[in-house]
């Protein structure tokens, strides 16, 4: 997944290490610093793993296709929750995170 935009850089969790673990590998983020920091970057910014409640808006924006995206989430085990069609030839899924944040993903179509 070529991960571009992601709206919050904070992402709540109840257990801030398996998170870290979920959109490092599900979502391919790049690993910044040392490795023992376990901080992710996306559009050139770091995310942040916090104890807290889950959130419903996370929206991503990948630059896949989506028949691509589909097979990626399909091999990480990751249902869709839901898919819509998006203005200027954009599909989005919905997916939920390892700590039940809801992520919506809007790839090419």
């Amino acid at each position: 997944m070529k991960a571009r935009k992601l709206n919050h850089k904070i992402i709540p969790a109840t257990d801030p290490n398996r998170a870290f673990r979920f959109w490092r590998d599900v979502f391919d983020l790049p690993q910044s610093g040392d490795q023992s920091d376990r901080v992710l970057v996306v559009d050139h910014q770091d995310l942040t793993f916090t104890t807290g409640p889950t959130r419903s808006d996370f929206e991503l924006l990948v630059r896949d296709h989506i028949s691509d995206l589909k097979k990626h989430l399909a091999n990480n085990f990751v249902p869709v929750e839901k898919e819509e069609e998006r203005f200027g030839n954009k599909v989005a899924l919905t997916v939920h995170d390892s700590e039940g944040n809801t992520v919506v993903i809007e790839a090419n179509a």
